[in-house]
């Protein structure tokens, strides 16, 4: 009898343990098949970042670390990158410059590709040489590096196997991650993912203990339950209301912006924004600069927006209910978010809005501009703005200010509001917050850890 029930509590015992190892979270929504070439949205990105290595990675300083490649040297506008001995793919296969040189031809040349990855890479040439991977591109070394680092390689011909480090098993709605022999180290055993599409339902299995990491809805009076603690982490998400009907809407919405919220609406998850592009980038606020428009009363605007996320619902109701004091019927409509992206990109829109998370350098709003830029859907131009994106070579250039300034007299999105990433946390599992996330940096999730 005794021995059996000491085989009992052994059991029971690695079975806590077993739990306490593994990381429960979830999704909002499904993330798709894993897919390093066409894969696009936040979801998949947490996919490609767990399963797969880019040449260099962004550390929560900012800063640009060894990922893939352990080293690389500059010469001019080229980059010479060594790749880390040793790193293999998931099937056991060793990673090679040819998996590198093909996931970024792929990118480049596939019309299905993923908007953001084929901007990063435009204009971007590729060279083998030996044992290196080189390339050469007309855009500054800093900048190019820190865009490299949301490029992982896939193994060629493969477009679902990385070297990351954690593989990937899914079954049905749910994703399990588990760690593996891995130059990063992993320290959790495993995190575990779920789909829970509905703000109720995260809610009940973060208070109940079922998970162990969720951003909870954005409603008055939420505080976490005593397992769990609130982080909040620097991160630069805007809500962009983008318009494809002209410069008024933008106008009026810039007014209503300010107007729509009162105090503590939100509590401490968003703020009406101000400007035109993030304070939080070393942007100056500045307002548009065009004549005002005729009065837009009598208008009717539809406005979309994504689907199941109780913040923005919030947001789009009180914006209707500020526009209608001006006789403007603003309609706020619900599209799911897959459906939304794929409107954005046709341009299949009067306003659209989108939750876009700015990469912490000021290069990152250049994708609203750039002729190629994976945010630039109303097909924004100008024509002094390849003039002066030339002389972008530093974040201190001055031709930022001058650019802002050609920006502000025609732009093609506004941002309505700045959004804090508030996470709950389970207070045994330590993880490090940052400007991206707690998924995107280098090292992320390998470093976390279980306190005993």
């Amino acid at each position: 009898m005794r021995s059996s029930a000491m085989i009992l509590l052994l059991a029971l015992a690695a079975s806590a343990m077993g739990l306490a190892q593994t990381v429960e979270e979830s999704f909002a929504r499904d993330p798709g098949p894993l897919d390093f070439i066409r894969g696009e949205g936040y979801e998949q990105a947490i996919l490609q970042s767990l399963t797969g290595d880019a040449l260099v990675g962004l550390d929560v300083q900012n800063r640009i670390v060894p990922r893939l490649s352990d080293r690389w040297e500059l010469n001019g506008k080229r980059i010479r990158f060594h790749l880390r001995d040793g790193v293999r793919f998931t099937n056991g296969a060793l990673v090679t410059p040819e998996d590198v040189a093909w996931t970024f031809h792929e990118i480049q040349t596939r019309a299905d590709t993923s908007p953001t990855k084929q901007a990063v890479l435009q204009g971007v040439m590729v060279a083998l040489n030996g044992s290196f991977v080189e390339l050469s591109s007309a855009k500054p070394a800093t900048r190019l590096l820190m865009e490299l680092a949301h490029v992982p390689v896939a193994r060629k011909g493969h477009v679902d196997e990385g070297c990351g480090p954690f593989s990937l098993a899914r079954k049905g709605s749910e994703w399990t991650f588990t760690a593996r022999d891995h130059f990063l180290r992993p320290k959790l055993t495993a995190l575990h993912f779920r789909l829970i599409a509905d703000d109720q339902a995260l809610l009940q299995n973060l208070q109940k203990g079922w998970l162990s990491i969720g951003v909870p809805p954005a409603r008055n009076g939420l505080h976490p339950p005593l397992n769990m603690a609130e982080l909040h982490q620097p991160t630069r998400i805007q809500l962009l209301v983008f318009s494809h009907i002209g410069l008024a809407p933008l106008q009026a919405l810039e007014r209503w912006r300010s107007e729509s919220f009162p105090m503590n609406f939100f509590m401490s998850k968003a703020q009406p924004s101000r400007g035109l592009w993030p304070e939080a980038l070393g942007f100056p606020v500045i307002k548009i600069q065009a004549p005002p428009p005729p009065s837009s009363k009598g208008q009717h605007w539809e406005l979309l927006y994504s689907a199941g996320d109780e913040l923005v619902q919030k947001a789009m109701l009180a914006m209707r209910a500020r526009a209608g004091q001006d006789g403007v019927d603003l309609e706020p409509k619900p599209v799911e978010a897959a459906l939304l992206y794929q409107r954005l990109q046709k341009g299949d829109f009067q306003l659209a809005s989108a939750l876009n998370i700015f990469d912490p350098h000021p290069w990152s709003v250049l994708e609203l501009l750039e002729p190629m830029g994976p945010m630039n859907f109303c097909g924004w131009k100008d024509p002094d703005f390849a003039g002066l994106a030339a002389q972008l070579d530093s974040p201190q250039s001055s031709a930022w200010q001058t650019l802002q300034k050609v920006w502000a007299v025609h732009p093609a999105a506004l941002p309505i509001l700045d959004l804090t990433s508030v996470v709950w946390v389970d207070k045994r599992l330590q993880v490090v917050p940052s400007a991206l996330g707690l998924y995107l940096t280098t090292p992320g999730p390998s470093a976390w850890t279980w306190t005993k």
